[in-house]
């Protein structure tokens, strides 16, 4: 299929190329594509779509994805898209623009002159087994167990691991709130990430504003010494902000529309302002609080929700920069067809992303 790549998005009225970086057979020449003070990142894309690539070409992708938006953030703060994000031609992506500009350019806003760090631990694993088996509960457990038959020592056994285990996990608890309290401080926000490996102690994006990098380098510094070569550090960044920012664009589906629309009791046309009214007048009825005894109050209140959100969205999309509260939009194919379901979100490890540790541990 040939459509368009997006990688982020930057401020500038004017159009910028990257030079040819992006994803496809030889490395196609990234590029923006502009609406007023907005430009999207983007490269022309002929291939299959992600969702049936191999594990090993969808990695190989993704490494590029980050590499393009690593080095566009060298030259302009970027607002990262969600990995796998195509658009069918440049008419779709200036649509985008248009529809998004005032989320789009708020969230610009809000992360200027701001970078993400991400820091990861690890520990000796077997010298900390090693230490935890010398503790004394663990020694007392061990001793009721030596010499005797494996198989009549098997429970014994089995409750000696699990001991190991908690005391293990209790001792990274430990650890990594000691070390987010030391360095949270001097970050503007903070995302922890899953452990890869279970050597691995902490593994936290930090926000940080540009000015503050030194500080920060410095913090993990001395929460290195503090440790005394017992933990290793070590640091991937400055990024950009990954873990806090991701644009994700999505086209609404018509059937999950009227779905929606038929939920909330609204007509062929909709506004934002019925749609807040109809979840607030539902929403009431139906929350879980104000029905205690209804085991599928939760499910309920999570669709109403979820139905708003898609309707909101829709509304937004048509309004564009002209957007009107008040004004009616008709829930026909062809504005479906048009319109984008734009959100700003923090991704979660599960979603798609990866921490940049996937790539570069």
């Amino acid at each position: 299929m040939a459509c368009k790549y997006v990688y982020g998005i930057i401020m500038g009225n004017g159009e910028s190329s990257f030079g040819p970086i992006g994803l496809g057979h030889g490395s196609r020449e990234v590029y923006t594509v502009v609406h007023q003070a907005l430009g999207c990142v983007i490269s022309d894309y002929q291939g299959p779509g992600f969702h049936v690539m191999a594990k090993e070409e969808l990695m190989r992708c993704l490494v590029v994805h980050q590499v393009v938006i690593e080095t566009v953030m060298r030259r302009r703060t970027v607002l990262p898209a969600k990995f796998g994000t195509l658009l069918e031609d440049s008419v779709q992506v200036q649509r985008f623009l248009q529809q998004g500009y005032a989320q789009l350019n708020d969230a610009l806003h809000q992360i200027q002159d701001q970078v993400e760090v991400e820091v990861a631990a690890t520990w000796d694993m077997g010298k900390v087994l090693q230490e935890i088996g010398n503790e004394e509960e663990i020694v007392r457990l061990k001793e009721q167990v030596v010499g005797r038959p494996a198989e009549e020592t098997l429970e014994q056994r089995i409750q000696v691991g699990k001991r190991v285990k908690e005391l293990l996990d209790r001792r990274r608890d430990s650890y990594r709130e000691r070390m987010i309290d030391f360095l949270k401080d001097t970050a503007l926000d903070l995302q922890p990430n899953a452990l890869l490996s279970d050597e691995m102690v902490l593994n936290v994006a930090f926000l940080i504003h540009k000015a503050k990098q030194e500080d920060f380098d410095d913090r993990v510094k001395e929460l290195d010494r503090g440790f005394h070569d017992e933990i290793n550090f070590r640091i991937i960044g400055p990024l950009p902000p990954y873990s806090f920012s991701t644009v994700e664009v999505m086209r609404p589906s018509t059937d999950k529309l009227e779905e929606a629309r038929k939920l909330l009791g609204l007509g062929e046309a909709v506004s934002e302002a019925e749609v807040k009214q109809a979840y607030r007048r539902l929403g009431v009825k139906i929350h879980p609080d104000r029905n205690p005894g209804d085991q599928q109050a939760e499910e309920r209140f999570a669709k109403l929700r979820q139905a708003s959100t898609l309707l909101l969205a829709f509304c937004r999309g048509q309004g564009g920069t002209r957007h009107a509260k008040g004004e009616s939009h008709l829930l026909t194919p062809r504005a479906i067809k048009d319109t984008f379901v734009i959100s700003i979100r923090r991704p979660a490890l599960g979603d798609g992303e990866e921490s940049a540790w996937v790539q570069k541990w």
